[in-house]
């Protein structure tokens, strides 16, 4: 977090941190709390947030009782923490999927909650279909303040264009956001998700991070992932008309190396700029054995990511020479190799949608010729 961070301080307004999720356990609260490096967010210089996630629950709610109070010791103990940790908190966010129906009785715990952490504001992160309720406007008068979450996974099972975050409807929900007349901020994803289905079609599970469950046997795995050419689309309008009563744009989530599910530093950095990340490939040719042609023999093919974009590799390997070399070649896996006159070309498979971040780079194949020629290799995209 602490090298994201210092890698993205120049783009980023502030940050905000999960210190605390809820879990239900014979329906009481239970504290999860990961290890939050207080020095760190200090040391950034830019304001810090800090976020309590609630599972699921039916309720009930009030603004007293046991699991009221337990939710309100939580969320000072996190602002206490900070405090100690010499973090002066911007808000306390409050992230809770309470059911749309329920929206009257979640205000109480909001109530509740924004007593507990003032001075700090509090800030509620709110769904898309709460937007039409009645009890919607007074949910977030209470809170003052609130995200709207734009991005979610389909459910029942999407088609292949099914996307995080559709641009069509996040510009319609904003409108009606905006007619409301309050503070709100829009959330947009930086993620992707594997979600399993049953034969039937019935949800099983979302994967959004790096950790892979085991699925029952016959389940059917799709991606949905953030369009980020679409991402840098709305941004741009966004910065070019500023949506009323709109305080800004929070991005889900911040980059780090060993999340495989979410972009790359250049990657956000150009939507958040408002324009499309720029896809750009380079091949290394290596080896071990020398030739006198000033090429090794054999020659290893390494692709690299030397761009902005986020996917799989959209090109082609294309390696030429003259004479009447014997050309042995072999692809690995996830690539294949077409041998023609004078010319090997390796290119991915129809399978392979693995991702290549930008800074990242793969082994393609290898190419031997007999006797050895100077080789001259290039990407075709």
């Amino acid at each position: 977090m602490a090298a994201s961070l210092a890698e993205g301080r120049e783009v980023l307004d502030g940050c905000v941190v999960l210190g605390a999720e809820i879990e239900w356990k014979s329906g009481n609260p239970r504290a999860i709390k990961p290890r939050v490096d207080w020095l760190a967010l200090r040391a950034f210089g830019k304001p810090v947030s800090v976020a309590m996630r609630i599972a699921p629950s039916p309720g009930p709610f009030s603004e007293t009782g046991s699991i009221t109070e337990a939710l309100c010791a939580t969320a000072r103990e996190l602002t206490a923490e900070a405090k100690s940790a010499g973090v002066s908190l911007a808000e306390f966010q409050l992230d809770f999927d309470c059911a749309q129906k329920k929206l009257a009785g979640y205000t109480q715990w909001v109530r509740a909650i924004r007593r507990a952490v003032e001075p700090a504001p509090l800030v509620i992160t709110t769904l898309p279909s709460w937007l039409p309720e009645p009890a919607f406007p007074a949910l977030v008068s209470e809170a003052g303040a609130y995200v709207l979450q734009v991005h979610s996974v389909a459910s029942p099972r999407g088609d292949e264009n099914t996307m995080i975050c559709n641009p069509v409807e996040a510009r319609q929900w904003v409108a009606q956001a905006v007619k409301l007349g309050l503070p709100f901020e829009i959330a947009l994803p930086t993620y992707r998700s594997v979600v399993g289905y049953s034969p039937d079609g019935k949800l099983l599970g979302v994967v959004s991070d790096s950790v892979r469950p085991t699925w029952p046997p016959g389940t059917q795995l799709k991606e949905y992932s953030a369009d980020a050419a679409a991402m840098a689309a709305l941004v741009a309008e966004w910065q070019k008309q500023k949506p009323a009563t709109c305080r800004g744009l929070l991005w889900y989530r911040l980059p780090v190396a060993t999340d495989e599910n979410n972009w790359r530093w250049p990657t956000l950095r150009a939507v958040m700029a408002g324009r499309a990340p720029k896809g750009s490939w380079k091949v290394r040719v290596e080896g071990a054995t020398p030739s006198p042609a000033g090429n090794p023999n054999p020659a290893d093919f390494v692709l690299m990511n030397d761009g902005e974009s986020d996917g799989p590799p959209g090109c082609s390997i294309v390696a030429r020479w003259e004479g009447d070399a014997v050309p042995t070649a072999e692809a690995l896996p996830g690539w294949e190799v077409k041998m023609e006159s004078q010319q090997a070309t390796f290119f991915p498979t129809v399978t392979n949608q693995r991702r290549l971040p930008p800074g990242e780079e793969c082994a393609i194949g290898w190419l031997r010729l007999e006797p050895a020629a100077p080789l001259h290799v290039e990407v075709v995209r």
